[in-house]
């Protein structure tokens, strides 16, 4: 009778137990550094309540990320080290002043994501119905800061926003990006039973090429938000929702497809919401929204003075102004730097020296995942 040698398999065991013991050590002390940290965070608290500080300080933590991400020498995935240090950002601002984040929901929306990513899990979150009423609940101090999408790579601006920030004295004091990646979800999880597809008008055009192809002559019908469009296709299994994969499986329904949308490489933009102005970091944009008079050559003249001055415009796009005048426009832009910055506060003097109505937005850090997404 032959006997079999599992003395290798001993080895590989305790080789794992080692690893497993350093592991486990290695655990305690990033949770005693985390405690540590916390205690500071919660001394930082004091000093800003005394002063009258908000708890956010969108400055600092993007200031942190970028400085960890240039001293990482992995192999922590730049993902996972962002997606950690957000959430210890979030409990220590929960710990000095916990925050209310009003957003465009309901809960499992791509904008819910963008306020997760940006503010973490330890603060309150308030699902709106709409981007207007996520500025009427910050104008009447309901929540402490919004999140709202602004841009899609591949669907452009988001109206209701542009149209929001000409009107509200609320202003911007951040930015997020997120990749958007949808999923075809059902009750049977068959295409073969799909007769309607439901989603937000943003999603079904996102996906427009790939429903047309396989799915063609289905009825599309448009919801309020992803959220709603999987709830509907919990209550019919002919009916199917363009949503996030995270929908399907906290509602329970079952993925036709995943990634159907038609460029790889969507993203949307989401700006955060609030009365804070961040002071200058170096990567920062600011957004403005202008009215020009009705002559010959008056965009043109602004446009020259932003070439003049060297300042690069990411973004420009005209709105009807919805104030009452047919016909009169308002341009918004984008622009790289900061509106203290010499060079681009001196280009928005000369701007108004033009009789020009001119409302700053916002100057903001960039979102520091976004550099070579959104370029300045």
């Amino acid at each position: 009778m032959e006997l079999c040698d599992n003395s290798e398999g001993l080895m590989t065991d305790d080789k794992l137990e080692n690893l497993r013991a350093k592991v486990d050590e290695l655990d305690l002390q990033i949770l005693d550094l985390l405690n540590r940290r916390m205690s500071l965070s919660l001394a930082i608290g004091r000093l800003k309540a005394a002063e009258n500080q908000n708890a956010l300080d969108v400055v600092r933590e993007e200031e942190i990320l970028r400085r960890l991400k240039a001293h990482s020498a992995g192999p922590i995935l730049e993902e996972t080290l962002e997606a950690v240090y957000r959430e210890i950002l979030s409990g220590s601002r929960a710990l000095q002043l916990p925050l209310t984040i009003a957003y465009l929901g309901p809960p499992g929306t791509h904008t819910h994501d963008a306020a997760l990513k940006r503010f973490g899990n330890s603060h309150s979150f308030l699902p709106c119905s709409s981007v207007r009423e996520v500025f009427e609940e910050l104008g009447r101090t309901a929540a402490d800061f919004g999140v709202v999408p602004v841009e899609n790579s591949i669907e452009g601006s988001v109206r209701e926003t542009l149209d929001s920030l000409m009107s509200s004295e609320i202003g911007i004091c951040g930015e997020i990006v997120l990749h958007i990646r949808h999923a075809l979800m059902s009750l049977t999880g068959r295409i073969e039973d799909v007769r309607t597809v439901v989603s937000h008008p943003q999603a079904l055009a996102q996906c427009r090429q790939w429903l047309n192809r396989r799915l063609p002559g289905i009825a599309l019908q448009e919801t309020s938000s992803t959220a709603k469009a999987a709830e509907i296709a919990l209550q019919n299994p002919e009916t199917a929702a363009v949503a996030a994969e995270t929908l399907a499986k906290k509602l329970g329904l079952n993925v036709i497809s995943r990634d159907i949308q038609d460029v790889p490489e969507n993203i949307t933009r989401f700006l955060v919401l609030g009365r804070e102005k961040p002071v200058a970091t170096g990567f920062d944009r600011t957004s403005l929204v202008f009215w020009t008079e009705d002559t010959p050559g008056a965009l043109f003249k602004i446009l020259k003075m932003f070439a003049r001055h060297e300042i690069n415009l990411s973004r420009i796009e005209s709105r009807p102004d919805r104030g009452g005048i047919p016909w009169k426009y308002a341009f918004f832009v984008d622009l790289a730097g900061h509106r203290d910055e010499p060079r681009v506060a001196s280009c928005l003097k000369e701007i108004d020296n033009l009789r020009t109505m001119v409302k700053i937005l916002g100057s903001y850090p960039i979102d520091s995942s976004a550099a070579n997404i959104f370029p300045l």
